[in-house]
């Protein structure tokens, strides 16, 4: 066998583990990256989506209970009280 060829093979196994250590490393990071990335377009484009619509004149298509605010009409105080607050002291 050639000297250089068996100095090749040398050095492909005493570098591979640690080479195999380095990629992987730069692997698992790359994907790190991309699941956050992922995660705030899945988790805030609906939501700007739905606040351009909105500000755009059109209906809001993420109606839930916990975004809609209470209207004086809807009041459900179980003591008939008038409702109290800022708009009182403004009054």
């Amino acid at each position: 066998m050639n000297s250089f060829l068996a100095l090749r093979d040398h050095d492909l196994t005493a570098f591979t583990p640690e080479r195999r250590v380095r990629v992987q490393r730069e692997v698992e990071r790359d994907l790190r990256t991309a699941e956050l990335i992922a995660s705030i377009v899945q988790l805030f484009g609906p939501v700007m989506a739905d606040t351009l619509n909105v500000m755009g004149g059109g209906d809001s298509l993420l109606n839930k209970a916990d975004y809609l605010t209470i209207r004086e009409t809807e009041d459900d105080d179980p003591f008939d009280a008038a409702p109290g607050g800022p708009s009182e002291i403004i009054r």
